[in-house]
């Protein structure tokens, strides 16, 4: 299983988060683990998803064929 660098190697030409950017994000994210949730997906399966080479756009994409098929 591929697992993700550690901070330290990320490419260090990102743009530095503010904290309110920071803030953002883990709302973001908590917003995506509790809609995972909701469709059956859990944290651990969209972690996987992303390791496996998924972009988040994609792990979306995913995401929402779960929520069709609950409908």
């Amino acid at each position: 299983m591929n697992q993700s660098p550690p901070p330290e190697s990320l490419p260090q030409n990102r743009r530095d988060l503010t904290e309110d950017d920071a803030i953002l994000l883990q709302r973001a994210v908590e917003r995506l683990v509790r809609f995972g949730q909701q469709v059956g997906v859990t944290p651990e399966d969209m972690i996987a998803v992303l390791d496996s080479g998924l972009s988040v756009r994609e792990l979306l994409a995913f995401l929402a064929t779960k929520t069709l098929g609950a409908a």
